[in-house]
């Protein structure tokens, strides 16, 4: 159980990690060409940039906070899961307003899964090893 939580935990880690390359480099292409054929004013512009390399900056920060409280819970040491477990909390709460404003957009569901894994996976490897 505890190598299929590894496995899972990792997997969200890289996936929320490698996100903020998938949102910074291909995901930004369709958003410049909508903002540059709009008409919005210049501060406008210069926030949505600012708001969306955040947020790519975010999603890199948010992996490296899994990475760091990698090793307490492979230990089976809880003293690091806070951060984990607010990380997972953020995508799941995002993922499910996301879901819910967009339509059922289904790629919020990603957001969703992601959240899961990262609080499931945190609160089974922060369980102290039994003997």
């Amino acid at each position: 159980m505890r190598a299929v939580c590894s496995i899972l935990y990792w997997l969200a880690a890289i996936v929320i990690t490698l996100g903020s390359l998938g949102h910074g480099f291909l995901g930004v292409i369709p958003v410049r060409d909508a903002i540059q054929a709009s008409t919005l004013p210049p501060d406008v512009t210069r926030t949505l940039w600012i708001v969306w390399y955040g947020t790519s900056l975010s999603m890199i920060t948010y992996g490296l906070i899994l990475f760091w409280a990698w090793p307490a819970l492979r230990a089976g040491s809880s003293s690091r899961s806070a951060p984990a477990f607010i990380v997972g909390a953020f995508y799941l709460i995002l993922g499910v307003g996301a879901y819910s404003y967009s339509g059922r957009d289904p790629f919020w569901i990603m957001f969703i899964v992601l959240g899961v894994l990262a609080i499931s996976t945190t609160w089974i490897l922060g369980t102290p090893r039994k003997a």
